[in-house]
């Protein structure tokens, strides 16, 4: 399916007429809009299914680490110090950090956590400040193409999983506060895109 199918589709059931996404007479939506929802659906569902994975080795010499610039999630890390010991590192916020470790930020140790959700982007932190340099091993997801839809090109995503973009998109579409404002129906997208979500793991991790 390409995106501007995609877009089509997404017109027909908003009661919009299809031409690929390029008009939206309603003035309901913009296409700027429609594209934003649509690659927020891509990402989200990149993001759950972990559908591109990367590996990277990043020096580190101080608690804080510059992550790559196509980062868009953690799936795995792990601290390698100087002499080859590797310590899977998980994730944690700033009040468990401080919870488990008081202090961590000014007293270094060896690393046991990290943080990348909480400070500024496409950085991660390492929990407690490490004492000696050692070498981040990072899995991550990368973040897809975007979906621009012109001239028209196919989704970044398995022909098998289109639907969870198309449905995630709507989610976002039907709760937008206007004249089609429908939590009904964007409550039955939701459970389509997870239903996405579930086929996604048995095809990639088979079943449990």
């Amino acid at each position: 399916m390409t995106d501007r199918d995609l877009l089509s589709e997404l017109q027909l059931t908003l009661i919009e007429p299809p031409d690929g996404g390029d008009t939206w007479p309603s003035l309901i939506w913009t296409r700027a809009e429609v594209l934003d929802s649509v690659n927020a659906g891509v990402r989200e569902l990149a993001r759950a299914v972990h559908l591109d994975v990367a590996r990277v080795e990043i020096p580190a010499d101080s608690s804080t680490v510059a992550l790559p610039a196509d980062w868009l999630a953690t799936a795995a890390l792990v601290w390698r110090a100087t002499d080859g010991t590797r310590i899977p590192l998980g994730p944690a916020d700033a009040f468990e950090a401080d919870l488990a470790m008081p202090g961590w930020e000014a007293t270094p140790g060896l690393p046991v956590a990290y943080r990348d959700l909480e400070g500024p982007m496409l950085t991660l932190q390492l929990v407690p400040v490490p004492a000696a340099s050692g070498t981040v091993e990072l899995l991550y997801i990368r973040v897809p193409p975007d979906v621009v839809a012109f001239p028209g090109a196919p989704l970044p995503v398995p022909e098998e999983l289109t639907s969870g973009v198309k449905y995630g998109a709507l989610v976002t579409l039907l709760r937008k506060v206007g004249r089609l404002l429908d939590p009904e129906r964007a409550a039955y997208c939701e459970r389509r895109v997870e239903l996405t979500r579930t086929a996604a793991d048995i095809l990639l991790h088979g079943w449990a």
